[in-house]
């Protein structure tokens, strides 16, 4: 089968393996879409470790074709993926937070994903789709991660809300924002044409700022456009500038969310003696939790959150190779595979 493997940090290629046989519990899928996270690149890159060789992709549709130990009524179905799997019993899980899990499993991560015609599934990982199309199932994980970073950013209750960065993940928080919460919602981000679509999904302002150094006169802005502080700021760039930004303009009391995945040797200056006198709280979010999957398959059932806007198009596995290396397509959206061909 084709699959997609990433060999070294930095070198990735299209091969061809042997289709992979499920163990007991388990069913090989044969991927229907998958989508390209900006967490893949960061593994490509060397950002994340992981064992190698691996075929990348976490995030997929696929239809069963095969299983063992499974009932047979799942042969056929079409299913998304809830890609991570966490014991349940590690001192993380016994606290509530599973995706700090001790022994976290997850496709494209510990074991082969979805970059390939076929991967394999526990069938407790699968969410049979019924009316859900694939192109939207297929954003069941990244939405969840957003999820989460809303409840740990508490940003249903909060009155002022600015999103740090429009790329793919920070425009599906604006428009998930958007279609949850009551907050007054801003978004700030270098690309001026980012910041336009992020108003197209729901953000009430935005703001064009530079990749590095101070940006004092949108600072000013923010804070007249929240008039009682700024509550809540979620960044999702791993910029060090945004975040030293958000530490600046966030109001008394507020919750700031890094979201965004940095490069390993980013570092950030921060002045304890802001922080301590506006009491500015601060939390990290390291991806999905199963409430919060349950919670946007539930979303996109609904259809109050419709992502597919937000893709770039659709490419075939010959394709990924040289996307994961330049990176240019990823900037203009989701970027779906379709292993079955069909591409762009």
């Amino acid at each position: 089968m084709k699959s997609v493997v990433l060999t070294t940090p930095g070198s990735v290629h299209l091969t061809d393996l042997p289709r992979p046989t499920p163990g007991e519990g388990e069913v090989r899928l044969r991927v229907v879409l998958a989508g390209i996270c900006s967490t893949d690149r960061h593994i490509f890159q060397g950002h994340f470790t992981v064992q190698l060789p691996r075929v990348l992709g976490h995030e997929l549709v696929g239809s069963v074709a095969v299983g063992a130990g499974v009932p047979p009524t799942w042969v056929g179905q079409v299913c998304g993926v809830q890609p991570a799997r966490f014991c349940g019993k590690c001192p993380p899980c016994r606290r509530g937070l599973p995706e700090l899990c001790e022994q976290f499993a997850c496709l494209g991560n510990t074991q082969d994903g979805g970059f390939a015609e076929y991967t394999l599934v526990r069938a407790e990982q699968l969410v049979p789709l019924g009316s859900l199309p694939p192109e939207v199932a297929v954003w069941l994980e990244p939405l969840a991660c957003v999820l989460h970073a809303l409840e740990v950013s508490a940003a249903a209750t909060s009155q002022s809300v600015l999103v740090s960065g429009a790329g793919t993940l920070g425009k599906l928080m604006v428009m998930t924002l958007s279609a949850t919460s009551q907050a007054q919602l801003a978004v700030v981000d270098p690309n001026p044409d980012k910041v336009q679509q992020a108003l197209e999904l729901g953000a009430q302002a935005g703001w064009v700022v530079p990749r590095s150094g101070p940006a004092t006169e949108v600072g000013e802005q923010i804070r007249q456009w929240a008039a009682d502080g700024l509550q809540t700021v979620i960044d999702t760039s791993g910029s060090p500038a945004a975040i030293e930004r958000a530490i600046d303009w966030s109001g008394a009391g507020a919750r700031i969310v890094l979201f965004g995945v940095s490069d390993p040797e980013a570092r950030v200056t921060l002045s304890p003696t802001v922080i301590l006198s506006k009491e500015t709280q601060m939390r990290a979010v390291a991806g999905m939790t199963p409430t919060a999957f349950i919670q946007a398959e539930h979303l996109l059932r609904a259809g109050r959150v419709d992502p597919r806007r937000l893709a770039a198009g659709v490419v075939e596995l010959s394709d990924v190779p040289q996307i994961l290396a330049e990176g240019k397509l990823l900037n203009r959206g989701k970027v779906l595979i379709r292993p079955g061909g069909e591409g762009l």
